[in-house]
């Protein structure tokens, strides 16, 4: 007797389980004595098959010419959806405002180093620009530019105190 019983998940792993079962019965009869025998033999084989599909073109992150170190995200925001989140922080009148729009943005959205930098350049205050370049730095793709943020201080202490955060992460 065998009996195969197949489990399929939708997220594309199939898991196939096999049964074979041996019943062997044998009865003898002689004078007064009986003698049975049963064998009962059963192996199982289990086998495991994951299938993963990518529908992102082909990949399973951005890749950025001419960058070969880590990445902390996988796709940036494209130019055009960046734009528009920068105006609508530079269309903010105060610092705490600016602040809560572009984390807001940041948090759903992964950037590049170069528009941190340039998310950076919205805030009037030094603290504000070091509290969003530290906020920033997980949801940044290309974390190996990181220093290119240092132009966007006017203070070497923030610079420092930014170099110990991300050291320290």
């Amino acid at each position: 007797m065998k009996t195969i019983l197949t489990i399929l998940a939708a997220c594309g792993s199939m898991v196939v389980l096999a049964q074979d079962t041996e019943v062997d019965v044998n009865v003898n009869m002689g004078g007064m004595g009986i003698d049975m025998n049963v064998n009962i033999s059963e192996t199982y084989t289990e086998t495991h098959t994951t299938t993963t599909t990518s529908s992102s073109g082909g990949g399973d992150h951005y890749v950025m010419n001419g960058y070969n170190g880590a990445i902390g995200c996988d796709w940036p925001m494209d130019e055009a959806q960046f734009s528009d989140a920068q105006q609508s922080v530079s269309s903010k009148s105060f610092e705490d405002s600016k602040m809560t729009v572009a984390k807001q943005i940041t948090g759903a959205n992964c950037l590049t180093a170069d528009q941190v930098k340039r998310m950076m350049m919205e805030f009037d205050f030094e603290d504000s620009k070091l509290e969003f370049a530290k906020f920033a730095y997980n949801k940044t793709y290309d974390i190996g530019n990181y220093y290119k943020l240092n132009d966007a201080f006017d203070f070497e202490s923030s610079i420092d105190e930014l170099n110990e955060y991300i050291n320290g992460y």
